[in-house]
């Protein structure tokens, strides 16, 4: 088979998306880990940082940062993002305390990252 006659990764999805209801599931139940893998990949590159580099900025470590990158969560999370010195919402005490994946704050806003 020539290069040119190949399909895209696009058109492959697209197939399979049509084609096969669990893939489809799949791809639907993973879609908001490929939005933040994407986000994360586009700030890195935004912003010339290593994932060691984002990790060490995060409080988290390289290997976390490349499974988000992947997409691979494997895991529930919640994001909370919202005004410095405002209440979190999203974010549980307890799972700031015990499952605190990450938080970068800034005179005008803090994110918290937290998993279970």
């Amino acid at each position: 088979m020539k290069l040119s006659e190949m399909k895209t990764n696009d058109e492959l999805i697209a197939e399979q998306l049509r084609t096969d209801p669990e893939f489809r599931a799949e791809w639907e139940r993973t879609a908001l880990a490929r939005a933040v893998a994407l986000a994360i990949v586009r700030y890195r590159g935004d912003h010339d940082l290593s994932q060691r580099e984002l990790a060490e900025r995060l409080g988290m470590k390289q290997p976390q940062v490349a499974r988000l990158e992947l997409a691979q969560l494997g895991i529930e999370f919640t994001i909370d993002v919202r005004p410095s010195g405002t209440t979190v919402h999203n974010v549980t005490k307890r799972a700031q305390a015990n499952n605190l994946v990450g938080s970068v704050r800034t005179d005008e806003a803090e994110i918290l990252i937290a998993t279970r």
